[in-house]
């Protein structure tokens, strides 16, 4: 399973994560400091802006505490595989889109991930906006719980205002990058040629960053009976040029456009019929070894219909949005995705 570099988090970002926890409440602190041994107790002084945070003192100790440990409270225990006979281990992600609104609601959900979310059968992964990435990590640390950003720069370096480069990503310890969602293909143009060239950042930037590649049809094609010509082109162009020794880092999100918000969702059989397209097209980019590679279903699931998608022989996991905005609603998915393997 791939693990996170163990990173000391700057000063800065150290006060943003102590003033989100403290908008929450000192009786919501005591989960989080399970997860941040060491965190010292709630003594704040007040600055201008009306936000606490915790004494020098108090932030200076937990700084040396982490220089003395690496910045980490341990190493994630690798999840017992609830496994498919092929040995795809299920891996259920949230992307959470622009949401939440601010950074205490965001510790809000990672608090109650930390809390009911069960990783250790499956490989659990969330996306939140890039500015909750860190704390996110911190929150999450020792859970099981991955963090990965939600998409990355063509560029790595320089004049590229708003940009977030591969290496920066990868830096706070984020384990994956999702690409090739339709919403930035749709909205923001991302064409297949610059989904390619990201994928081959991410693969060259660190051999324990894994990717997410979504791919789906609209409507529309899907009704002109499409869907095996749209994926296949995605996934070939998506994946041009890349080994099949890198393929274990490589996880496809199939999310029908036409599900995805809207409340539909395709049955278990249709899902099944897609994700034997996408197999097939993999199978002939790189053999046998398509067997090995996870397939994501995404487009509106919920904790009730889980169940049954996860069923299907060739559903790997799930890419969960709107019910991964709420730590009971991801649990149930989680918890899904963990039965199918039994």
């Amino acid at each position: 399973m791939m693990t996170r570099p163990r990173a000391t988090l700057p000063t800065a970002t150290l006060g943003i994560i102590f003033a989100a926890i403290n908008a929450i409440g000192v009786d919501a602190f005591g989960p989080a400091r399970q997860l941040l041994p060491g965190v010292p107790a709630l003594a704040s002084s007040s600055i201008s802006t009306g936000v606490s945070f915790p004494s020098s003192s108090a932030l200076g100790s937990y700084l040396d505490s982490l220089g003395a440990s690496g910045g980490s409270s341990g190493a994630s225990t690798p999840p017992v595989a609830a496994s498919s006979p092929q040995g795809r281990v299920p891996i259920l992600a949230g992307n959470w889109k622009l949401n939440p609104a601010t950074l205490s609601d965001a510790a809000n959900l990672c608090q109650g991930l930390a809390a009911k979310a069960d990783a250790s059968r499956v490989e659990v992964v969330v996306f939140p906006p890039f500015p909750y990435l860190s704390m996110a990590i911190s929150m999450l640390e020792g859970t099981g719980i991955k963090v990965g950003a939600q998409n990355c720069a063509l560029a790595t370096s320089g004049a590229h205002t708003g940009e977030v480069a591969v290496s920066m990503i990868r830096s706070l310890g984020c384990d994956y990058v999702l690409l090739g969602h339709s919403e930035r293909r749709s909205i923001y143009g991302e064409t297949e040629a610059d989904i390619n060239a990201k994928v081959h950042l991410c693969l060259e930037e660190d051999p324990s960053l894994g990717v997410i590649l979504c791919v789906g049809e609209t409507e529309e094609e899907y009704d002109s009976g499409l869907l095996r010509s749209i994926v296949d082109v995605q996934i070939k162009k998506g994946l041009a040029r890349v080994n099949q020794s890198d393929l274990p880092r490589i996880v496809i999100a199939y999310e029908p456009v036409w599900a995805i918000g809207t409340g539909k969702v395709a049955t278990p059989e249709q899902a099944q019929i897609a994700h034997e397209a996408v197999r097939q097209t993999l199978a002939d980019m790189f053999g046998v070894a398509a067997d090995t590679v996870r397939i994501q279903y995404g487009g509106s699931v919920t904790p009730d219909s889980i169940d049954s998608l996860m069923i299907m022989p060739d559903l790997d996991g799930a890419l969960v949005g709107g019910a991964s905005l709420s730590a009971d609603s991801f649990a149930r998915i989680v918890e899904g995705g963990a039965a199918s393997g039994l």
